[in-house]
């Protein structure tokens, strides 16, 4: 057991480097499909996933578009039973389903491009763990094809990255310099993507513009009159509390309740809890 104990303090002991990235307005959000043929999950089938990118003037958050929607349904049914549960004067137990998720996505990148500050968030046991990368260096070769998607008018660039050649389509029109995954740095947003055998698809399907008030929480905990400093919503626990504030309150910030840490402490927490899932739970709330 001391073990993991030991695993679990270097990750949240790991302070060397300040975090002071500011928050950004969320100004826009893209979807994207993104696809890998080598990645079965187990079950033979192609991984399919919808992603989500938040956009903002200095900032950019890649997220899972169904891992948002799966936590807010849940969140939806869950009220639900409890308030069928009151109204019947029978308490029960209520189960809540978690397998039908474990497929989904629970990282998330967020980049700082004044700053030059590239983060991962990545969940292990429903704790967050924030680390910085290196910020992706994608020495892009801008072509002259150009190319349209749903309206947008596309220029292609190519590059070797991560032992892969690959092609994106990008917007000038659209001055973000950010796309999906870490496939960032060309003069306008990443529509589309692929690398050279379409084994890892990053398919664009659709752009919207944030506004103000448009999702709300069903009950926002830090409104009530109770509510102290630090408080937060269930439901920004379990979609990440940088997806949570993105989505509701159009803000992009890093995660406040984070454990900050690198890379090489963090794999070895997730090979700790891979290897023992219950001791590692079991350490990290008594250690």
């Amino acid at each position: 057991m001391k073990k993991y104990t030991l695993l679990i303090v270097l990750g949240i002991a790991y302070t060397s480097s300040v975090y002071a990235q500011k928050p950004d307005k969320v100004l826009a959000r893209v979807r994207y499909t993104y696809t890998n043929v080598l990645d079965t999950m187990n079950t033979g089938k192609t991984r399919r996933e919808n992603m989500l990118l938040f956009l903002g003037k200095n900032t950019s958050l890649y997220t899972s578009y169904d891992k948002l929607n799966h936590e807010i349904q849940s969140d939806m049914r869950f009220r639900a039973s409890i308030a069928n549960k009151v109204g019947n004067g029978r308490p029960q137990a209520i189960v809540m389903d978690t397998k039908s998720s474990e497929w989904m996505t629970t990282s998330s990148n967020l980049y700082f491009i004044n700053e030059d500050k590239f983060f991962v968030k990545e969940v292990i046991a429903l704790q967050s763990y924030l680390y910085e990368e290196n910020t992706p260096k994608i020495a892009w070769k801008i072509m002259k094809d150009t190319l349209t998607f749903s309206g947008l008018a596309c220029k292609k660039a190519t590059a070797m990255y991560d032992g892969k050649n690959w092609t994106a389509w990008f917007a000038t029109e659209i001055p973000f310099q950010s796309g999906p995954w870490k496939l960032i740095g060309l003069p306008g947003l990443v529509v589309e993507a692929y690398d050279e055998n379409k084994q890892i698809h990053f398919q664009f399907a659709g752009l919207e513009n944030a506004k103000d008030g448009e999702h709300q929480r069903i009950d926002d905990v830090t409104k009530w009159p109770t509510a102290k400093p630090g408080d937060y919503n269930p439901i920004d626990q379990l979609v990440g509390r940088d997806v949570g504030p993105a989505y509701f309150e159009g803000i992009i910030q890093l995660p406040p309740n984070a454990v900050k840490t690198d890379k090489k402490n963090f794999d070895k927490l997730k090979a700790a809890f891979k290897k023992d899932p219950k001791g590692f739970v079991k350490s990290m709330y008594n250690h």
